[in-house]
């Protein structure tokens, strides 16, 4: 609920009366909403990691993962509104720091192994600087969120993620890694 319909918009009577148990209750278990939101952000980084190690366990290559992982991160987008990002930063910075701190931990080796993968595949050019851009890559996380750029009435959130991201991994590949990704969006539209 909170993802979805924002954090500040969902108030710990509408979780009680979703949850089906009294406000009470729930302070039973977190101290206050901060608490509550820490939470939250804990539990959704899990299912992201469990997704991202899934992706890359189940991927034939590098470029197979990213596609994979690609998939996975435009059908969150859809679930999650645009703003939870902006409202953590602005309201529930210890939450934020934890996102922050996953992406410069977890994503980061990610990225990294990815890239490394991908160039021993023959999938990303081998000129690319893998710290540089793992790190660029980091960075970039946040930007679909930033709704001053991107702002609801103008750009649809699921189409800047599904841009930016494409982007940013077409600029890794060889024509080996072109072929490939060209190929799994064909096999996924054939599935659809």
């Amino acid at each position: 609920m909170m993802l979805q319909s924002g954090l500040r918009q969902v108030t710990m009577d509408d979780l009680a009366q979703e949850l089906g148990i009294s406000k009470k209750t729930i302070y039973q278990y977190y101290k206050d909403k901060d608490e509550l939101v820490k939470a939250v952000v804990n539990l959704e980084l899990k299912n992201h990691e469990a997704i991202c190690k899934d992706c890359e366990s189940k991927a034939e290559n590098a470029i197979h993962e990213m596609f994979l992982v690609m998939e996975n991160m435009k059908a969150m987008a859809q679930t999650m509104n645009p703003n939870a990002m902006m409202e953590l930063d602005k309201h529930f910075p210890t939450a934020f720091e934890i996102i922050k701190n996953h992406k410069d931990e977890f994503l980061f080796s990610l990225i990294k192994e990815n890239l490394m993968k991908g160039i021993e595949q023959g999938c990303y050019r081998k000129d690319l600087d893998i710290d540089i851009i793992s790190k660029f890559r980091l960075e970039t996380v946040f930007i679909p969120f930033n709704l001053r750029l991107f702002p609801l009435n103008k750009f649809n959130s699921l189409e800047v993620h599904t841009q930016l991201m494409e982007h940013f991994v077409y600029g890794l590949m060889t024509v080996k890694g072109h072929e490939l990704m060209e190929k799994y969006k064909n096999l996924n539209k054939q599935a659809i």
